[in-house]
C-alpha cells in the first residue's frame, strides 16, 4: 500500500543523484537556452510529439556525468520510476 512512499523514502536516505542535480542545475533555463538556439521544426505535418527539451537535457546530463551507453541510459530510464 505504501511502497512507492517507502520506495522514494529510501531512495532519499541514499543518497538520489536526481534530487542532488536538481538542488545545483536550472533544467527548465538551461532547456530554454537550448530551445533558442535550436528550435525545434513545426509539427505542421504531424507526428509523434517530441519528447520535452527539458527531459532530454535532463537524461544528456545524466549520461555523460555517470558515462553510460545509449543502451544503459534506456535501461536506466525504463527501470526508473521518477522518469514514468
Amino acid at each position: 500500500l505504501f511502497a512507492d512512499q517507502e520506495r522514494e523514502a529510501k531512495l532519499n536516505e541514499l543518497g538520489d543523484t536526481l534530487r542532488v542535480l536538481e538542488q545545483h542545475v536550472d533544467f527548465a533555463a538551461l532547456a530554454a537556452a537550448v530551445d533558442a538556439a535550436a528550435p525545434r521544426p513545426s509539427r505542421e505535418r504531424g507526428g509523434r510529439p517530441p519528447f520535452p527539451t527539458e527531459l532530454m537535457v535532463r537524461v544528456l546530463l545524466i549520461q555523460q556525468l555517470f558515462n553510460l551507453s545509449d543502451e544503459q541510459m534506456e535501461f536506466q530510464l525504463l527501470d526508473r520510476l521518477s522518469f514514468q
